[in-house]
């Protein structure tokens, strides 16, 4: 995560939200905080048996500046359908 600021050298990074294509359950993200400048944490690497696309997440971070001036941007990663035969 990099982020800068012409007038502030230390932006306010928080972790927003994580999301993903198939539905969460409980333990599937884990050690999270949210609200929080939180860069690591843990996601479930497995996925519907019927989603041949694989599971993916969105990790959404905000960067916030001494003027409370807002951006957010967000990457994904992806669990791949495994390749067994």
């Amino acid at each position: 995560i990099a982020a800068n600021d012409d007038y502030d050298p230390e932006p306010e990074i928080k972790l927003e939200s994580i999301t993903a294509n198939e539905a969460l359950a409980d333990g599937d993200i884990q050690d999270a905080e949210f609200a929080a400048d939180d860069r690591q944490f843990s996601l479930a690497a497995e996925r519907e048996g019927s989603n041949l696309a694989g599971r993916t997440y969105t990790v959404t971070y905000s960067a916030t500046d001494a003027s409370g001036n807002k951006t957010t941007a967000s990457a994904t990663t992806t669990v791949p359908h495994d390749q067994g035969k």
